[in-house]
């Protein structure tokens, strides 16, 4: 039975602003890591950038490959791979993609198999987002 409670994540500096970054965990290369995820409403799949996955000696290329349409229109070459994440006490498997090309400095945390399992809420006055697991 999922949590009553939401998790709430108070908001923590990105580019010299306030944003919903939260830590997620991710099993990766055998082994539960903690990263940080901006909470992207605006993309599809999470996407991380590859040093991550290189670093914990995975193989990032062996994943699905397609390609991701990016802030300023481009596309860039992303690497899909099925993998088991946490927020909070939830687990679950989703779509994680990883890119050499990812032009931002952190994480993004997109909706495909992550937002279905969550009512999601941005409290812009409190500088938070709350994770309430649904069923």
């Amino acid at each position: 039975m999922p949590p009553t409670h939401p998790v709430v994540f108070p908001y923590r500096m990105a580019g010299g602003r306030l944003s919903p970054l939260i830590p997620v965990g991710i099993y990766v290369g055998q082994q539960w890591r903690m990263a940080s995820f901006y909470v992207d409403s605006g993309a599809f799949y999470s996407l991380m950038h590859a040093r991550f996955a290189a670093a914990l000696g995975m193989d990032f290329t062996s994943g699905r490959k397609i390609f991701a349409q990016v802030g300023d229109g481009s596309l860039i070459p992303v690497y899909l791979h099925q993998l088991p994440l946490q927020i909070g006490s939830t687990q679950f498997q989703a779509p994680v993609g990883f890119s050499e090309r990812l032009g931002v400095a952190f994480n993004l945390l997109g909706r495909i198999g992550v937002f279905e399992r969550f009512q999601i809420c941005f409290h812009e006055r409190q500088r938070a987002v709350s994770f309430l697991p649904v069923a």
